[in-house]
């Protein structure tokens, strides 16, 4: 029994030292990044970065993915909502991780990394190290900290001034909405409401590392980079073929043609109804643009994510329609005239908007348009 108990302890013993031990890759081993196409889902819109390291002499296979959430969080909307949604890094297969890609026909391009075995190595420690439990959840952030950013920031850190990008930044350069445009421009309601909720510090110009936040300008942004002298990417390879169909919004359903006939139907009705139809239409009409300068304010003020901050579209879509709407029939009442001002000068700045240091959406000048006839061209009931 004594010799069991002996053998046992040191065969844990011997366990444990060597899980202490880091892997040592060999030098069959290899790195590669990997760039996915976007997908339809709002999720997976801008596409995706992953990084793998291989070993197959010690049958080492793994994909680390920075882009993992899960929906059985506790609060899990709210959070995501508020910008406090913890992402992780996660490992998994290669065969797993090609798989998901494949049955959603979405295209998978591998860079493989021209690195030392020295380089390959601290590169795997740094990434299984970030995997652990304690090390793995990151406060996630669209435009300065995401799958793609973090595995950027992972080979910098990896390789400090070894790693230099060889190309030098150019103006004009665009900015960060102008990055994101590109990828939306089959799902125009979805353009539009994320127009809506970004604030103008999307509109500053980003450099060419800064632009690296989309998966593509990653993959680009490592073609162009060096280590040691020497071309950081070795071979590029498609991995998975695109046959994804991407939705695509019709003419007829877009938001510039279905906004500009609602303006038109404003500026119609707001000559032929009668006062007291006015009244019930502005408040349904302006409460609706009320809730969105809520919305706009909510995101910038009581929320974590930073792309929200100093959205002008409040000026448009001002809460301060939310009190407005209770205060129509009431003209004559001065808090009522001083409310019609400012909203009326709010709207009237966005004639200008292309002065202002943010982009606005097309689709929302109609919106613009109509408030400023309801706001300014009024009726007063009749007497019978």
């Amino acid at each position: 029994m004594k010799k069991i108990l002996i053998i046992s302890l040191i065969a844990t013993l011997f366990a444990t030292i060597a899980e202490a031990q880091p892997v040592q890759l060999s030098e069959r081993s290899y790195i590669e990044v990997y760039t996915c196409a976007p997908g339809n889902q709002l999720y997976s819109q801008f596409g995706h970065t992953a990084i793998g390291v291989f070993d197959h002499q010690l049958g080492i296979d793994e994909v680390f993915n920075y882009g993992t959430f899960s929906f059985n969080t506790p609060h899990f909307y709210l959070k995501f909502c508020a910008g406090k949604l913890l992402y992780q890094l996660t490992s998994e297969s290669f065969s797993q991780f090609v798989y998901s890609y494949e049955r959603r026909g979405r295209q998978v391009v591998g860079q493989r990394l021209n690195l030392t075995l020295a380089q390959r190595q601290h590169l795997f420690d740094l990434l299984s190290e970030n995997c652990l439990p304690e090390n793995c959840d990151y406060q996630y952030d669209f435009f300065f900290d995401n799958c793609a950013t973090r595995v950027l920031d992972m080979l910098y850190r990896a390789f400090g001034d070894s790693l230099t990008y060889i190309a030098s930044d150019t103006l004009p350069l665009p900015t960060m909405r102008d990055c994101i445009h590109p990828y939306l421009a089959g799902s125009q309601w979805t353009k539009a409401g994320i127009d809506l909720v970004l604030g103008s510090i999307t509109d500053r110009r980003a450099t060419t590392r800064q632009q690296s936040f989309i998966p593509d300008k990653l993959h680009d942004y490592l073609a162009e980079c060096q280590i040691d002298t020497l071309p950081l990417v070795l071979q590029t390879r498609t991995i998975v073929e695109p046959t994804i169909v991407y939705d695509h919004t019709p003419w007829l359903l877009s938001p510039i043609l279905i906004l500009s006939l609602l303006m038109i139907a404003v500026v119609i009705m707001t000559f032929r109804l009668p006062a007291t139809a006015l009244v019930i239409f502005d408040r349904i009409y302006f409460g609706i643009i009320g809730l969105m300068g809520l919305l706009i304010t909510l995101l910038w003020f009581a929320t974590d994510h930073g792309a929200t901050v100093g959205n002008l579209n409040m000026l448009w879509a001002s809460p301060l329609f939310l009190v407005y709407i209770f205060t129509i029939g009431n003209a004559e009442r001065q808090w009522h005239k001083w409310l019609r001002i400012i909203l009326i000068a709010g709207n009237g700045i966005m004639i200008f908007g292309f002065l202002l240091p943010q982009s606005f959406n097309l689709c929302f000048y109609p919106l613009v348009a109509a408030s400023l006839v309801r706001l300014v061209v009024t009726k007063k009931p009749q007497l019978r």
